[in-house]
Formats: structure tokens, sequence, C-alpha cells
């Protein structure tokens, strides 16, 4: 490989990526866990890189990249400890899996189960993850559980942050998921994915979901049931401009001090 690390097989292995040493010293990271000082992780098709903030707060120090030449789609912060962070990628020889450090990107371990779809019963089309596109942390009363999102649009829960991955069945086995997310109607290259999944701080039980191809959703039951929520929200492109789902949001974030008030 570029960065000079060994293939990994999936399954759990562990991964030290960043050749020039690790990003952050057991101190920094400390410092770091700790909102010291900001760091920045920024993830291209290039691989990750970490920009820290000096002490003077004028001037940034890169450090990277750590898996160099794959595909970074995401990578979170858990800021229920601020040291944990997840990574949404996609290698050459792992294909889309999910990456796990504790100690703030001095190393890595792979998933033992990354998210993936159940296998298709007769007369399903057959589905698989192409792409973990979006990665969400918890509820704070629950400070393992993790959600991903995936292309096509999927919805996936992990209870033991991030080490394996279960399908939400209520969105992935939902009798209008075909009618919601055509998968022949593709419309980006990579495909459509669900994005900007967010879960209400009043309530665990209260989330949004959203894809580029249906638009946003809302379940109540912490996603064991989804509607669409995009009335009002004018499509032109659309025979019906008005239309329950089809919609085609890049992203939906949540006001941070008011949680019903949605911006996409």
């Amino acid at each position: 490989m570029a960065d000079g690390t060994e293939p990994q097989q999936s399954g759990g292995r562990s991964w030290e990526p960043i050749p020039e040493g690790d990003p952050f010293t057991a101190t920094e990271a400390l410092d770091l866990a700790s909102g010291a000082n900001p760091v920045l992780l920024v993830g291209t098709k290039k691989g990750v890189f970490f920009f820290k903030m000096d002490q003077s707060r004028r001037s940034w120090q890169l450090q990277g990249p750590a898996f160099l030449g794959h595909i970074v789609h995401h990578i979170v912060v858990d800021p229920r400890d601020r040291r944990t962070i997840l990574m949404a990628i996609r290698t050459g020889h792992l294909g889309p899996t999910v990456f796990r450090s504790t100690d703030f990107g001095k190393s890595w371990q792979e998933a033992r189960r990354p998210p993936a779809f159940r296998k298709a019963i007769s007369g399903e089309i057959e589905r698989s993850v192409d792409q973990v596109f979006y990665l969400k942390p918890g509820h704070a009363t629950e400070p393992c559980v993790w959600y991903a999102g995936t292309s096509p649009e999927g919805l996936f829960r992990s209870e033991d942050d991030g080490d394996t991955w279960e399908s939400v069945a209520g969105w992935n086995d939902h009798d209008m998921w075909s009618t919601w997310c055509p998968t022949e109607q593709s419309a980006t290259p990579d495909g459509s994915p669900m994005f900007s999944i967010l879960i209400d701080p009043r309530d665990k039980q209260h989330m949004y979901a959203c894809t580029s191809s249906a638009g946003v959703f809302e379940s109540t039951d912490q996603g064991g049931d989804w509607v669409p929520l995009n009335r009002g929200s004018v499509a032109d492109f659309l025979p019906d401009p008005n239309p329950p789902w089809g919609q085609d949001p890049h992203c939906v974030e949540m006001h941070p001090l008011e949680p019903d008030v949605l911006y996409q």
C-alpha cells in the first residue's frame, strides 16, 4: 500500500495508519479530548487529515493523511467522551466498512460486523451496502449507541460503540422502502445515500433521517416506523412540485438549542 501499511483482512483487524508517527502524543490526545485545543478532522478521497490548532489559536498543524488512498466519507468524534472516533470508509480491499479509534486516532480497529443488509428472500431485490456514508452518535443517555446511513439508503444501529452493526428493520424493511428509495433511479454515480441522521436531545425515540432521493423522514419510536416530512419543501423539478417524498436535500441540521427547528 502507498502508506506503507500491510493489507488487512476484514473482521475486526487493527490498523496503524500513519507512517510518520501517531497523529498526537498521549498528552496531546488528552488535551484534545478535554477540548483545550480545537482539532479539525477532514475526510477526503485520499484519506483522513487531522488539523490541530496551536495554543495561540493562530495557526494549524497538519497531521496525516491516515488511510492514504482510501475514501473517507465521514469521520466523527463522539461528543459523549471526546476520545472515541468513528470513521466511515471505503477501502480498496475491505470495501465499505467502519473503523473505530478509542485514543483519538493513535490506533484504529475495523468493525467486526460492518453495516450490511439482510439476505433477500424470494421475490426481493438483493441489496448490498456500497458506501457507509454517514455516522451519528446516539442519544446522550445511550453512550455506546451509534447510527450509520448507507448507500443504498439504509439505516443501521450499533450498541457496542461501532464494533457490530444491526439493520434498523423499521426503515430498511419498511413496506414503502422500494417506493421511497427506488434503487434503479440512483441519481448520482455513487448511488443515493442516507445522511443527516438527527436525534432529538429531549427524547431518544424521536429521530429524523434524510435521503438524497426521498427527502426528510421522521420517527417517534426510535426507528420502528417512519413518515415523510417534506410538505412545503417545493420540488420544482418534479411533476408535482409539492410531493410527500422525492425531494433532494443535501444536508439537514437541527438547531442546537431549539430541537424543533431544522435547516436543510
